[in-house]
């Protein structure tokens, strides 16, 4: 009986961990399709701001290289480390906003004599 119990445990334990891996999947993907479309509406006016996903960027360090905020969470979602991956797709998506609203408040800034 204890190893029925046991063996029980285990498999309600491996379910419950499998399910919240998909959350965390699915959570991440909907942070990172708001992020892409925040950058994607602050490119748009050129506000993009470069750490949050140019390809040249080394804001952050995943595996051996070095990437902008967007690139890194991508990159710890394939390593399944959904938390880094959601910290770093929302830093992405702040800069996206913060970007466009930057470039929005300063459109008609220029020299003034």
């Amino acid at each position: 009986m204890n190893k029925m119990t046991l063996i029980v445990t285990l498999l309600a334990a491996m379910m419950a961990t499998s399910g919240l891996a998909v959350a965390d999947e699915a959570a991440f993907k909907k942070l990172h399709a708001e992020a892409v479309a925040a950058n994607d509406k602050a490119n748009s006016i050129g506000g993009e701001w470069r750490d949050a996903r140019d390809k040249k960027a080394a804001a952050v360090k995943c595996g051996e290289k070095k990437m902008s905020y967007l690139h890194a969470a991508e990159c710890f979602a394939k390593e399944g480390d959904y938390k880094k991956a959601m910290k770093y797709a929302g830093i992405s998506k702040f800069q996206g906003e913060m970007g466009y609203q930057q470039a929005m408040e300063q459109k008609n800034a220029g020299p003034r004599h």
